[in-house]
């Protein structure tokens, strides 16, 4: 888990009858909120680019793939310069998707994009964690709908801070403050568009290791979601049921308060989403903890609630949910949420959803194009995304279909 960078791409042959013939569905289905004719045609030949073009998805490579006369120039203008709203495409996309995938929950993963030059739009020189050194990089998250076997990209967010690209117009990045959109901001936003868009609310699992967690948690409770929050291990919390009877609630890095709750440990099994059919145990503790400096309001609890309200209602207002591997005295993973009536069990599968997204973001996404674009315009990248994110659903659909027939052939 963790940022997503460059990785090697795998090689497709290029589509095969049954994969066009998804495309061709998904494309007809999502593309015809585009009003006009042509912007239509030109999605199709752009996800057919995506899916078919070998190598680096430029606009020269897409073009010969479409065997059409100046088909580089056209698609250039319908990402670049066409006014089409990608927004209401990808709420298309994403409603089509939550319908034949069914998703356990809403996974926002960062990714990394490295550049050699500062030209392209959101290029920042950003110190990279799991990298441990500053990489020269646009930096954007993604919100995927994932489930134990697929997950698919439906929303992208870049960071654009201060030093916007000249020529690139204040209103061309959606506000969500009064400042400039920064990493920090994108994460939240990519939720909060996609919960705009009327699909079913699911939980928000973040790796946040990298982002300040109080504003998560106060974005993601103003707008009644909930959420599963990866943090570090130094991170500050408050443990009231840990104060001994003190009048003081006891304050301790995350890290330290699963080592004083390790009695409550208890193993869990999941399958690994990143490798299927393999079940693995972790041991789980779950502790009641408050964040400091933020008052998570409690809800009366209704006689009748849905699944995810009645995951997150509860006496406590967050809880910490430590994961150790078996036979480790150290903790391995800290997750805070607000799913306080959640069992380990569905915390820890959960959490392990950010391994899907990230298998699916190496295996299929990179491969038609999520780091491939190459033009300088906030809107350029955008509307490139959006194509991505119907590429990467073509071949998610694909697997499935591929999968039901195996396992109907074995049945």
């Amino acid at each position: 888990m963790g940022t997503l960078t460059t990785a090697p791409k795998t090689h497709h042959e290029p589509a095969n009858s049954a994969e066009w013939h998804i495309a061709q569905e998904v494309c007809a289905s999502v593309l015809a909120s585009l009003r006009r004719r042509d912007q239509r045609h030109k999605g199709r030949l752009y996800v057919h680019g995506l899916l078919t073009a070998q190598g680096r998805k430029t606009m020269r490579n897409l073009a010969t793939s479409t065997q059409e006369p100046a088909a580089a120039q056209s698609l250039h203008h319908f990402i670049s310069v066409s006014t089409w709203d990608w927004s209401q495409v990808r709420t298309s996309l994403a409603r089509q998707m939550e319908r034949v995938m069914t998703p356990h929950a809403w996974v926002v993963q960062p990714m990394v994009t490295p550049k050699t030059g500062v030209h392209s739009v959101g290029v920042q020189r950003r110190f990279i964690r799991h990298l441990g050194q500053a990489v020269t990089s646009q930096h954007s998250h993604g919100l995927w709908l994932a489930g134990q076997n697929s997950a698919a990209p439906v929303n992208w967010q870049l960071s654009v801070d201060e030093d916007r690209p000249s020529g690139m117009a204040r209103g061309a990045v959606p506000e969500v403050s009064s400042g400039s959109r920064t990493y920090d901001d994108t994460a939240i936003s990519v939720v909060l568009q996609a919960a705009s868009w009327g699909l079913a609310p699911r939980p928000v699992v973040i790796d946040a290791r990298d982002l300040p967690s109080a504003p998560l948690i106060e974005a993601f409770t103003a707008a009644d979601l909930p959420f599963l929050l990866r943090v570090g291990s130094h991170t500050p919390l408050l443990a009231p049921e840990l104060s001994g009877g003190q009048r003081r609630v006891l304050s301790a890095s995350a890290e330290h308060l699963t080592m004083l709750a390790r009695s409550q440990q208890r193993p869990v099994e999941w399958v690994d989403p990143a490798v299927p059919r393999v079940l693995r145990t972790g041991m789980v503790a779950l502790l009641p903890v408050l964040w400091p400096g933020i008052s998570v309001p409690r809800r009366p609890r209704p006689d009748r609630v849905s699944p995810v309200e009645s995951m997150r209602s509860g006496g406590a207002d967050l809880l910490l949910m430590g994961e150790w591997q078996p036979n480790r005295r150290r903790v391995a993973e800290l997750w805070v949420t607000n799913m306080t009536r959640a069992s380990r069990g569905t915390l820890l599968r959960l959490s392990k959803l950010t391994r899907r997204a990230d298998t699916d973001f190496t295996r299929i996404c990179l491969d038609v194009g999520a780091q491939d674009f190459e033009g300088r315009s906030y809107e350029g990248w955008q509307r490139h995304m959006t194509m991505v994110s119907l590429a990467h659903a073509v071949r998610v659909l694909r697997r499935e279909s591929q999968d039901r027939g195996e396992a109907e052939q074995s049945g």
